[in-house]
């Protein structure tokens, strides 16, 4: 281990611990919260993230792989929505030439993909931040890509997301937003995750959402020109993605 990967270690845990101290500061001063809510968030971030490096690791480099495929978008500045444990955006840095922005609303899966990061070896071009996807903290015309995997189908108001997407998009960018995994993987992998992790097919979060909705709510967003693309298998199908590129 070299000395910079050694002082990139130690920073990425002194940031987990400043960000834990400051969350857990801020729920005990605003809107009467207290710690056990941030005992949630960090739960919910823990949990996430021991399911990407478990279960869903074979997910994200095949799906990093996929969305450079379909869009043509292989370098520049990429932002990944609800980005977890920045598992997705972990992949695009490493399968692409992106500096990729992860996203996150929860302070703790922030600090954990900024650990996460440093232990890729990415750190120095994958920069996670706070932030809402409904309100990103970017100028209009910033980015090349846009994604998010799992986010959307728990979001209310979609067209809010494939909006804002839409507007931190430099024309000719392209943004790849759904759920589920990916095409590239073999059937009898996917076929395996779903199962260990939901049982039942039908279960998935994508399905939760019908096609006519996703149509419905990217209209809504006055986005004319996309596609929805579904990882079918003959057993079923996997995955559910709105692509759309600015004009």
């Amino acid at each position: 281990m070299n000395e910079m990967s050694q002082w990139q270690k130690w920073f990425a845990c002194l940031l987990f611990v400043a960000v834990v101290s400051l969350v857990l500061l801020h729920l005990r001063v605003t809107a009467g919260q207290t710690e056990s809510d941030a005992e949630n968030l960090k739960r919910a971030a823990e949990r996430i993230a021991e399911t990407a490096r478990t279960k869903f690791a074979p997910v994200y480099p095949a799906l990093a792989k996929q969305i450079i495929e379909d869009t043509g978008v292989k370098e520049g500045i990429c932002i990944d929505l609800g980005t977890g444990a920045g598992a997705l955006g972990i992949a695009l840095a490493k399968a692409g030439n992106f500096k990729v922005y992860a996203v996150d609303i929860n302070p703790f899966a922030v600090a954990i993909a900024q650990k996460n990061a440093v232990e890729a070896e990415v750190s120095d071009r994958f920069f996670p931040m706070l932030g809402n996807a409904l309100d990103l903290p970017f100028k209009d015309n910033f980015a090349d890509l846009v994604v998010s995997r799992g986010m959307i189908p728990f979001i209310e108001d979609k067209a809010a997301v494939f909006r804002e997407a839409y507007r931190v998009l430099k024309k000719g960018g392209a943004a790849y937003i759904g759920g589920g995994f990916s095409r590239m993987l073999d059937e009898e992998t996917v076929v395996k995750i779903v199962k260990e992790a939901w049982g039942d097919p039908q279960k998935l979060p994508v399905h939760r959402v019908p096609r006519e909705v996703w149509e419905e709510q990217i209209k809504k967003a006055g986005i004319k020109n996309y596609r929805i693309i579904e990882d079918c298998y003959p057993s079923g199908v996997y995955g559910i993605w709105i692509m759309f590129k600015k004009q």
